[in-house]
């Protein structure tokens, strides 16, 4: 065998090799557990003095949308917890009286969140509140995830800065 031979089938083992990393890699990713916390930084764990939370809701699934916020809210209302207490009382919901607009995602209605103050310890992703918070037992909080999951198009933080008095 010749030297440039040596290399080509060196290239070739190596390029397989790597191909099959990155596969095992992205496998492992997409073998995790649905419900457990992403490594990226939350957006949705606050540290602004004033936020609303703007969620964008399909049209059809508002009434599901408002019973698993107020299920959510009741759930922290019961925690031992002052910070999961705090976080559900933070939480002031608005419904903007507006007909239903056509989005990319379809028909929605939007929703304000106006937390006053907003707990910065915790997280307002109702993923993390159901499954991470431990103010829910598994059961419970699949029941809510499983309607509040098809509700949402997206949900955006608006952090506000006070201007003047």
């Amino acid at each position: 065998m010749n030297v440039s031979g040596l290399f080509s089938s060196s290239r070739r083992w190596l390029a397989g090799a790597s191909v099959a990393a990155l596969l095992i890699t992205g496998a492992s990713v997409w073998a995790q557990d649905p419900a457990a916390p992403p490594a990226a930084p939350d957006p949705l764990k606050l540290t602004a003095d004033h936020v609303l939370l703007w969620n964008i809701i399909k049209a059809d699934k508002a009434a599901d949308f408002e019973s698993s916020w107020a299920a959510i809210r009741a759930g922290l209302a019961k925690s031992d917890k002052p910070d999961l207490k705090q976080l559900g009382e933070s939480i002031a919901m608005y419904k903007i009286d507006a007909p239903p607009a056509d989005t990319a995602g379809g028909k929605a209605v939007n929703y304000i969140f106006q937390l006053n103050p907003p707990v910065k310890t915790q997280s307002y992703d109702p993923t993390k509140i159901l499954f991470f918070s431990g103010a829910f037992e598994r059961a419970e909080a699949d029941a809510i995830f499983a309607k509040l999951q098809t509700c949402y198009i997206n949900i955006n933080p608006i952090p506000l800065v006070k201007v003047g008095q």
